[in-house]
């Protein structure tokens, strides 16, 4: 029997804002006797367009738009830090409390199958009763640890979330920006120009906003 591995930690900055542009077409025809030729000309007016980026509405004329890259922020956000370590902290003690089990119960089982030859039926009965009982009190155990685990994973990071979330608003408020964006390779944003990568100065000022929460509690 192994020990199943708990709950995997791993912090997830959630700083992105996403812009929605949701265009609705409709078209009311209610006109009648339209001969063969007018239907056609709609029809190929229905048609969809490819257009190229010259004819594309400039509808993010005036903003102010930067991005960061989530993962590198992750890595240097000390609030993301330092929930890695709470939660991986608690992990290792779940797994402490589980190999200590573990061990106690392969010292029975080995003693026992050593032992088994020379014992009575009625001994043999109970000691093997009691290695099935330590056995399902660890599978119990490792159920009830790693539901606690994912119980306390879920609260602490929403708890990340919610507070990044609040730091993020004062901070894009501060600079003056209208929305910042996250990007991370595979992610749905699949190109941004470096030069408005504003990664650096967001994580100094999250770690600011993080620190100053800190000494306020």
């Amino acid at each position: 029997m192994n020990i199943k591995t708990l709950t995997a930690i791993n912090g997830v900055l959630v700083v992105a804002v996403v812009i929605l542009f949701v265009l609705h077409f409709s078209r009311n025809e209610n006109h009648t006797n339209i001969d063969r030729n007018k239907n056609t000309e709609v029809k190929k007016e229905q048609e969809t367009k490819i257009i190229s980026p010259e004819e594309m509405p400039k509808n993010t004329e005036g903003l102010k738009i930067a991005y960061v890259n989530s993962d590198t922020v992750a890595s240097y956000f000390k609030f993301s830090k330092d929930v890695e370590y709470r939660l991986k902290k608690k992990q290792a003690v779940a797994e402490a409390e589980l190999k200590k089990m573990y061990q106690k119960y392969e010292t029975d089982r080995q003693t026992f199958e050593k032992e088994a030859p020379i014992m009575g039926q009625s001994e043999m009965q109970r000691r093997a009763q009691e290695i099935g009982v330590l056995e399902q009190q660890i599978m119990q155990k490792e159920q009830e640890l790693s539901a606690k685990l994912g119980q306390l994973e879920a609260e602490v990071m929403t708890d990340y979330v919610y507070k990044t979330n609040e730091y993020m608003q004062e901070i894009g408020k501060s600079l003056g920006y209208d929305y910042i964006m996250s990007y991370r390779i595979g992610g749905s944003m699949l190109y941004a120009d470096p030069q408005w990568d504003i990664t650096s100065e967001i994580i100094d000022l999250l770690n600011a906003e993080y620190e100053k929460s800190k000494q306020n509690k």
